[in-house]
């Protein structure tokens, strides 16, 4: 009995069909277009948040015009930490920490970018949008600490908050601490810059400028060596 197998003929290229570099590189673009889409979508939260406080700043305006008329208000020099005083400037931080709030988002979602391509991991939007989620209540803590802490308290307690979130679900997503550590030290830098950024107020567009320049070179820098044709084609990046 003959047993041979019949040769098998290999499956008709249908034309036009997506080849899998074809795949590959569409889904690169479409990761970037996602991030790009994500950064623009957690405007609408961060736009609930400024009007959270301009809502509640109008509110402690009133209150506190109502009790200087009154004449309760005590005189400034038997007061040495005034409240009032330290919650507008809260509020004041809060609007140009906002300004701000794309730049910050890019650079974060920039960095699970390159360590999902570089690494040959693979994000789920759902990651994104639960660490864009995280960044965001960053504006919402600064807000809430800013009416009960001085400027600076405020700042430094909602950005460890925020970052301590971030790193620790990044090291299960990321699957290693020493990425969660990188992660770690990026927000550390970022919020140390936008940090210098909102104090320096006569200088912040300079300040705001160079750091760009800086991280920009450090972009092209780390990813010089990258050969991004590879990676659109699904063979490994030479990092």
């Amino acid at each position: 009995m003959d047993t041979a197998q019949p040769p098998v003929i290999p499956a008709p290229v249908i034309a036009g069909a997506p080849t899998p570099a074809m795949r590959r590189r569409n889904a690169v673009t479409l990761k970037l277009l996602f991030i790009v889409a994500l950064v623009l979508l957690l405007q609408l939260p961060l736009g609930l948040i400024n009007n959270l406080r301009q809502e509640r700043s109008g509110n402690r305006s009133e209150a506190n015009a109502r009790i200087a008329a009154r004449g309760d208000l005590p005189a400034p020099e038997s007061r040495p930490y005034d409240p009032a005083v330290a919650a507008s400037e809260g509020y004041r931080m809060v609007e140009r920490a906002l300004k701000h709030s794309m730049l910050v988002l890019t650079l974060v979602f920039t960095a699970f970018f390159l360590f999902e391509t570089l690494a040959g991991l693979k994000l789920h939007a759902v990651h994104y949008g639960l660490v864009g989620a995280a960044l965001c209540l960053f504006y919402l803590a600064l807000l809430a600490l800013g009416e009960v802490l001085p400027p600076g308290a405020a700042y430094i307690a909602a950005a460890g908050a925020s970052s301590a979130l971030i790193v620790a679900y990044s090291a299960s997503i990321l699957r290693s601490w020493a990425r969660a550590s990188s992660i770690a030290l990026l927000l550390t830098a970022e919020y140390g810059v936008l940090y210098i950024v909102l104090r320096m107020e006569n200088f912040a567009l300079l300040a705001g400028t160079t750091a760009l320049f800086v991280v920009l070179a450090a972009l092209m820098y780390f990813t010089r060596n990258v050969d991004w044709f590879a990676q659109e084609g699904g063979r490994e990046a030479r990092a």
